[in-house]
């Protein structure tokens, strides 16, 4: 009966050993190996209605205030081709005239590129 408990004793504490390292390895190969962080999602739709819609309007054809002042119709297809992705961009980052500020440091070079798909989505 003797040996019956060491061996009892010895099957236990081998089982606790085992479950004890499973857990520190699993914790360990979870934190070091390094997922890649998924893409952050940009939703340009609302960065647009905080940031623009109120002097471009909802529908990018600018407001009646601004359009006076020579704001340019989003949904006008030669406007469209005659500005570059580098061109919007540059206007997004610096601002443009006396009315639009900047964003550059407001905003990341990734919600800017989605802006500029925005302004690219209001083409007819």
């Amino acid at each position: 009966m003797n040996n019956f408990r060491k061996v009892k004793l010895t099957i236990v504490s081998i089982a606790i050993v085992a479950a004890i390292s499973a857990a520190s390895v699993t914790s360990l190969s979870a934190s070091s190996v390094a997922s890649p962080a998924a893409p952050a999602v940009v939703d340009a739709n609302a960065i647009y209605a905080a940031k623009c819609q109120k002097c471009h309007g909802p529908d990018g054809k600018g407001v009646p205030k601004y359009k006076k002042s020579g704001q340019k119709d989003f949904t006008d297809a030669a406007w469209q081709k005659s500005e570059s992705d580098a061109k919007l961009t540059a206007a997004i980052n610096k601002g443009k005239g006396d009315f639009m500020p900047g964003f550059k440091g407001k905003l990341t070079p990734e919600e800017i590129k989605a802006l500029v798909g925005k302004v690219r989505a209001f083409k007819k």
